[in-house]
């Protein structure tokens, strides 16, 4: 076998990925034994080591342990470095004629657009269409989990902004009876009916609820960013390296159910993924069109989680920031990005001053402040701020938040870490890529088409984002939506490092295994990851995580679904009020929601605290049919005025 670890050639050479491999595989074997002694106090002995695994660790453990076996069976191979038979291939390419070429490339890159999109289009709709069982009305009912209502208060509260601005208003005006018994989560209702969040997710679902489909919004966004994470790749490396990292992004168990979700996530990682491909593009070209594009699409994500936008963005910054004291034509460049950055503001700022009559406080702000101030950003956030109106707050919810400590802060980063990785792909196949990928964060460009990654500069800026927004959200409580949703837009950057990674071990893997084989390891250590996140394998008990997440959100899915069937059947006289005891129970199954003009035929409120009182909401409401409803038993009843009352 031909010697290929020499540094002289300035080529990525075995040693990085021996030094991973080691790495990785000490771990995994330390986990595995873990899992093996634990097997011997279980009545199936080690046999329960073999009949249950990890679908974190077992089969990614299995995957690397073959490949020195692979090396040792192919030993006294002599096999042409890869990188010698990629420089032959692309000499004899450019003896073609270039325009023929170009086509070619044009062509393939649109066919790779599809199929990415497509794909991701393609999980997201598995996703929604699994079936789900619930009760309704005294039956069981089959359903597709995209078909049932939301899960979270975020996801009505879009909803509510969306139905908003399809009627062509911001806001709405407040209710005018008991305004307290009619708060619904994560809406400002007393100066102004507003949704507290952001306008971009709103704004982006407006033509979906238009046609009563809003999670088609959230699937068509993954798809396409999926793809335009995949033009960005292609500006840094190696096409076939692009592509792998974006067949990644589109076949992610987490970005597909995300997408089923009604909240930022997908409209915020579609005005990144553009961003990302019109900043690099403006690197290449040092065109101003596409300093203007980057930020107008760095200003929708800031009018969607400004938070995430400037963690994601603040290396870009950065490095175009160094660049003004090298170009002077990056000035311009500085312009057209600051531009639409300082429109967005503006917006933003009559967003505001609409919600709350201020234009320097955001919506968001007014209802942590009003409504859950142990919620805000900060450390030791559980001591509540001697201005604040205690009769406002909401002190089950509010009383849910963690006081913040250094140590708490710290949990929660490892908490996001490890889910992103789960969630992503899985943790070890995706840390090998991302792994095999930071090698190329040292090393200069490469114009010869001999190294997967031409401009290492666009890595480092992927992994110094990947820092930067785990970084920001460093002072919040809560580690997020299923442990990550706080970082989930380093999902689709952490994909792209490990489709350049996985490139690169294949070109390394080349160098002593059969082209075939070295794919086919590659391959196998992908699909390692992907099997425990879509299938339900019975050693994995039966159930991928996928379908656990899936479990999971149908809890409250099916409970809201229950009671709107319930509230839309006979059973209910419309027009009608519904009274729901909140008094014990969860806050974050609250089923007060009402559409932003009250203008259904049947309302929900809380159940006030005494007979007077709803005597005084039957006389504000006299068209009204007043029922009870109590989430405990999930039971509805009639209420008439007390006899003698």
């Amino acid at each position: 076998m031909a010697k290929t670890d020499d540094l002289s050639d300035g080529k990525p050479n075995q040693s990085w990925l021996w030094l991973v491999w080691t790495l990785l595989f000490a771990a995994t074997t330390f986990f595995e034994l873990r899992r093996l002694f634990s097997s011997f106090d279980s009545p199936l002995g080690p046999m329960a080591w073999l009949s249950f695994w990890d679908p974190e660790t077992t089969l990614p453990f299995f995957c690397l342990l073959s490949l020195p076996l692979l090396r040792w069976t192919c030993r006294g191979r002599r096999i042409l470095p890869r990188h010698v038979a990629s420089a032959t291939s692309d000499k004899d390419l450019s003896k073609s004629d270039p325009l023929a070429t170009r086509f070619q490339a044009t062509a393939s890159c649109i066919a790779a657009c599809c199929l990415i999109a497509s794909l991701s289009v393609l999980s997201s709709y598995s996703v929604g269409s699994s079936r789900v069982q619930y009760a309704s009305l005294l039956q069981k009912r089959d359903i597709a989990f995209a078909d049932l209502p939301p899960a979270y208060h975020d996801e009505y509260s879009y909803l509510l902004q969306a139905r908003t601005f399809l009627a062509g208003r911001i806001t709405y005006p407040p209710m005018s009876v008991r305004p307290d018994l009619f708060h619904q989560m994560h809406v400002l209702n007393e100066h102004r009916t507003v949704s507290r969040y952001f306008p971009l997710t709103g704004l982006w679902m407006v033509p979906f609820v238009a046609i009563d489909q809003p999670v088609w919004g959230h699937w068509l966004a993954g798809g396409i960013a999926s793809m335009f994470f995949y033009l960005a790749m292609r500006k840094i490396a190696k096409p076939r390296a692009a592509f792998v990292g974006g067949l990644l992004i589109s076949l992610s168990p987490g970005l597909a159910v995300f997408s089923n979700l009604l909240l930022a996530h997908h409209p915020v990682m579609l005005a990144l993924s553009i961003f990302t491909w019109s900043f690099f593009r403006m690197m290449s070209t040092s065109k101003f069109a596409y300093a203007l594009l980057s930020g107008i699409a760095l200003a929708l994500a800031m009018l969607g989680r400004p938070m995430t936008a400037a963690g994601y963005a603040l290396p870009f910054g950065l490095w175009l920031a160094a660049q003004l004291f090298q170009q002077r034509k990056a000035r311009l460049l500085a312009i057209g990005l600051a531009l639409p950055i300082m429109s967005g503001l503006a917006v933003l700022a009559m967003f505001n001053l609409e919600s709350t009559g201020s234009w320097r406080r955001t919506a968001y702000q007014e209802y942590t402040d009003s409504f859950t101030p142990r919620h805000r950003y900060g450390f030791n956030n559980g001591a509540v701020r001697p201005d604040a109106d205690q009769s406002k707050v909401l002190t089950n919810y509010d009383r849910w938040a963690t006081n913040l400590t250094p140590a708490i802060a710290a949990e929660n980063v490892r908490n996001r870490f490890v889910a992103s990785l789960q969630w992503s792909l899985a943790i070890f196949p995706l840390l090998f890529g991302v792994a095999m990928a930071a090698q190329f964060c040292f090393r200069q460009a490469v114009t010869d088409g001999t190294d997967p990654v031409a401009n290492p500069t666009g890595t480092r800026l992927f992994f110094a984002s990947v820092f930067t927004l785990h970084m920001v959200h460093v002072p919040y409580w809560f580690d997020g939506i299923m442990h990550w949703h706080y970082v989930f837009e380093t999902a689709p950057v952490l994909l792209l490092l490990a489709g350049v990674g996985l490139y690169a071990t294949s070109e390394r893997l080349a160098e002593f295994l059969p082209a075939r084989v070295a794919v086919g390891w590659i391959v196998s250590f992908v699909v390692v990851g992907l099997l425990p996140g879509w299938f339900a394998v019975p050693v994995f008990d039966s159930q991928s995580k996928v379908s656990g997440a899936v479990s999971e959100l149908s809890f409250a899915r099916t409970r809201f679904q229950y009671f709107n069937a319930t509230v839309a059947s006979s059973a209910i006289q419309k027009p009608a009020l519904i009274l729901i005891d909140e008094r014990n129970s969860d806050p974050q199954l609250s089923y007060v929601i009402n559409p932003p003009d009250l203008g259904f035929a049947v309302l929900k409120c809380r159940h006030p605290g005494s007979n007077a009182e709803v005597e005084e909401l039957q006389a504000a409401f006299p068209d009204r049919t007043i029922y009870t409803f109590s989430p405990g038993t999930r039971r509805f009843q009639h209420w008439s005025i007390p006899s003698g009352g």
